[in-house]
């Protein structure tokens, strides 16, 4: 089942998270209030304000910056400590590009265009019955993404979550995710959290034939990893145990789904076929390591196509 985490130190503000710190509260609301305030920004002094405040971050943050560094060295093993250091600072800025966007959209500034690439497994999804994992990752503004093409589907689409390491924090997400879910009725929220019996529910909504949608790219806190072969270079990405054992359990398709952001205020839905999941010994039952020995395969190209895009900024790989 998915595995559930601890949330004593890693969500106490005042143990490890600065409320003015990258996993704070104080640099949301404010960029909230700044892009409430200017709703039609020329987009050179967007884009400076963006850099220069990316680059502060990217400065102060050295346990993101140099595990974002890390991560892509192991995605791009050729990869030089220079070239590293410019490729993290896009990363920063990839996802400070995306928050604005999100922002903007929830505010209710219609500036964010999207695309579908994968119609045919998209339709899949929609109009064939029966229940479905898709398996995401931190790319591109996921959460809206999810929201926004929810009523497509014609289908509740149940999305779990991580709560924020900071509680404030976590209150401001809260009433952004509750916003979504009152304006698209298909579109579920779920936390992952300590209180609640997030894997039992899973596989009853599973065995519904419902439509279940995990990040399973990332290990934060006390989530259980489970490390797979990546690339030629001995890498080993962990990957969360949790989705890989619900799919050994429900045995439905996986689809891998990721949002990439390709232009100024566009962003692409790649949706790929089900993943094709084969046990080491022929004729032997699926196990975990199985799916996750494919989802891992499945991340390998999108990657090192769109590693400047991942938002992941733990260290994702062992040696």
């Amino acid at each position: 089942m998915i595995p559930k985490r601890k949330h004593n130190d890693d969500t106490n503000q005042e143990a490890d998270v600065s409320r003015f710190g990258v996993f704070g509260d104080f640099p949301t609301r404010i960029m909230y209030a700044g892009i409430r305030a200017t709703p039609r920004m020329p987009f050179f002094m967007e884009a400076a304000l963006l850099y220069f405040f990316s680059f502060i971050v990217f400065v102060l943050a050295g346990q993101q910056r140099r595990a974002v560094r890390r991560n892509l060295s192991n995605i791009w093993d050729d990869m030089g400590w220079a070239e590293g250091n410019v490729a993290a600072f896009q990363v920063f800025v990839n996802f400070g590009w995306t928050t604005i966007d999100g922002m903007r959209t929830r505010l209710g500034q219609k500036v964010v265009s999207w695309e579908i690439d994968g119609i045919p497994e998209f339709e899949k999804l929609r109009d064939k019955p029966g229940a479905a994992i898709i398996l995401t990752t931190h790319t591109g503004n996921y959460d809206l993404a999810a929201a926004l093409f929810s009523p497509k589907f014609g289908r509740s689409l149940h999305t779990v979550r991580a709560p924020e390491r900071s509680p404030f924090l976590q209150e401001i997400r809260s009433k952004e995710l509750e916003a979504d879910s009152s304006r698209y009725e298909y579109f579920k929220v779920h936390y992952n959290s300590t209180d609640s019996l997030l894997g039992i529910e899973l596989a009853r909504l599973l065995s519904d034939g419902e439509l279940v949608a995990i990040q399973s790219d990332r290990i934060v806190a006390d989530v259980v990893a489970i490390e797979m072969p990546f690339g030629n270079n001995g890498a080993m990405i962990r990957l969360p145990k949790g989705p890989m054992a619900l799919a050994t359990i429900a045995r439905c398709p996986c689809f891998p789904l990721h949002v990439v952001r390709t232009r100024y205020r566009h962003y692409r839905i790649l949706i790929q076929p089900p993943l094709v999941v084969t046990p080491l010994k022929p004729g032997a039952r699926l196990r975990e390591p199985d799916f996750a020995r494919a989802w891992a395969a499945s991340l390998l190209p999108f990657l090192k196509e769109h590693g400047l895009q991942w938002f992941v900024f733990e260290e994702a790989f062992t040696q």
